[in-house]
């Protein structure tokens, strides 16, 4: 199925495909400043991970429009646990990689959903998630995933 950012059937079908398609009116209106953002993500990835900055490799938005499922993702549980309590996708990217930056949801101490991904994060941390990244999926131990 090829999504056609002109066909208005093709909005409303879910935030995915209307983020995928507002990228793809972006690339063909703004051919300049969409070669100039590829050329800066490919820079970016270029460099490896321990030379940058602690920032995860790609944004939440980026992953879930060229992604079908979470699963891909190198901290699919935290990332899950995190936009499945309505966190955004930037922010429950940056939170999955193990960053406690709470500031980013909410200078609030009080905001609820900042207390929410506060405990959430907390539980990841206490049963070690970001300790050890497992080789292979037989690794995974699924009982000591907190839902």
């Amino acid at each position: 199925m090829t999504l056609d950012y002109r066909n208005p059937n093709d909005w409303g079908k879910s935030p995915l495909t209307d983020r995928a398609l507002r990228l793809e009116q972006f690339k063909v209106e703004n051919p300049e400043q969409w070669a100039v953002m590829i050329s800066a993500d490919i820079e970016a990835l270029s460099t490896p991970i321990f030379e940058s900055e602690d920032y995860p490799p790609f944004t939440g938005t980026e992953f879930l429009a060229t992604h079908e499922t979470i699963d891909d993702h190198p901290y699919s549980a935290a990332f899950g646990q995190f936009l499945g309590n309505g966190i955004d996708p930037d922010i429950a990217n940056i939170l999955a990689f193990g960053s406690n930056r709470f500031d980013l949801i909410s200078d609030d101490f009080d905001d609820p959903v900042r207390q929410l991904a506060t405990r959430i994060y907390s539980r990841f941390e206490e049963m070690g998630y970001w300790n050890e990244v497992p080789d292979s999926d037989g690794d995974i131990d699924y009982d000591l995933i907190p839902y």
